[in-house]
């Protein structure tokens, strides 16, 4: 199927499901006239907020932008929790029309201009997103311990991804994210795509490259190329990456005391070199490391012999259920696994695309630790 068509069809069906539920719950709300209006707004102006953004957010000022992007990603995270619950809603009719579980006025009373039962549904999704939104800034530390023969003395590294610099996270935040990294005294830094989230111009009018450029890392800080990086950051302005302190890998590699480092352009560009072209010029007695945004064919790192691999992309979903469909998309799509000599972890990412909330899900860093192993003759 033409992608042309694929994107019609799923906006068609998104507009659905959009209208059903607004529906849905008007006929839900009690009859009184303010809090069907205040519903009706809240529609209209989540899809009209995202179009405006996209059309016109950089002729706007980032201000007008920034609160536009952060309504509208927050409310399609809210309207995401409203669909479940009239999904859930009209499950339980069905299945009281074929079993009589109650009787059918009282039914219809219970979802039908009821106060209680509009309150427990708005409440609900409400108490959803502030328990996510507090769970969005638990930064989690996660630890990952290597023993390798290739290696003559503990090296650190600290590992994130997806931090979606932008219209959502500001320098401030970005910020309090540099001093986690830097009070784990890392020796190398690694950032798996993904820093920016849409155009750089709010990042350059927040002096973000100065916040980064903060990060301590005596080896060096380095980073691949995410898709969100490869839409803006690269078209724009790729001296971005040097001003922040930030060493850009495009299907390249560097070698620093024994340690090498590699990184690949994002799975989306489609000229991207192959991993075992990338790495034909690699010392094969150093300790390798890959970043490769999407954790895509992992067998690929494997069979080039890498040692350690970090990706993200994923989000794992950001929130629940969508952690569901990432966890049957990708092999590995959240946390640890080694295949055969070969150490893989998938960041669920330190920042996060659109609305702050995480629900069923966590924002994290990584910390690696490889210490030196014996060599046996």
């Amino acid at each position: 199927m033409p992608q042309r068509t694929i994107l019609i069809t799923t906006l068609f069906l998104f507009l659905v499901t959009y209208i059903y539920t607004g529906f849905r719950l008007y006929k839900i709300l009690p009859a009184y006239l303010s809090p069907r209006i205040l519903l009706i707004i809240l529609f209209v102006m989540g899809i009209a907020g995202m179009v405006l953004f996209f059309s016109f957010g950089e002729k706007m000022s980032t201000t007008v932008s920034g609160i536009l992007y952060r309504f509208s990603t927050s409310w399609i995270i809210a309207f995401l929790y409203l669909l479940i619950a009239v999904l859930l809603i009209d499950i339980f009719r069905i299945l009281n029309n074929v079993f009589h579980i109650f009787d059918q006025e009282i039914s219809v009373s219970i979802f039908r201009e009821n106060l209680l039962t509009s309150i427990i549904i708005f409440g609900s999704v409400g108490l959803i997103l502030i328990i996510g939104n507090v769970q969005y800034h638990n930064k989690k530390r996660q630890q990952v311990s290597i023993l390798s023969s290739k290696i003559e003395k503990p090296i650190r590294i600290v590992g994130i991804s997806d931090l979606h610099i932008g219209y959502t996270i500001s320098a401030k935040e970005v910020s309090k994210w540099v001093s986690l990294i830097n009070a784990e005294k890392p020796d190398i830094v690694i950032i798996a795509g993904d820093i920016i989230d849409n155009h750089l111009r709010p990042i350059i009018e927040d002096s973000v490259s100065d916040v980064l450029n903060r990060i301590n890392a005596p080896m060096g800080v380095y980073a691949c190329t995410g898709n969100h990086d490869l839409m803006f950051a690269i078209n724009e302005d790729e001296s971005f990456y040097k001003n922040s302190g930030i060493t850009l890998l495009r299907d390249s590699f560097i070698n620093i005391n024994g340690i090498t480092i590699i990184g690949r352009d994002d799975y989306t560009n489609l000229r991207r070199e192959k991993l075992d072209e990338i790495t034909q010029g690699v010392d094969k007695t150093s300790f390798t490391i890959l970043m490769d945004h999407q954790p895509t064919k992992l067998n690929d790192a494997v069979n080039s012999g890498i040692d350690f691999q970090l990706s993200g992309h994923t989000h794992r979903g950001q929130v629940f259920p969508i952690s569901l469909i990432t966890d049957a998309i990708f092999e590995l799509s959240h946390g640890y696994m080694k295949k055969e000599n070969t150490h893989f972890y998938t960041s669920s990412g330190i920042g996060i695309w659109g609305g702050k909330f995480r629900i069923g899900t966590r924002s994290e860093y990584l910390v690696v630790d490889i210490d030196p192993m014996k060599r046996y003759n």
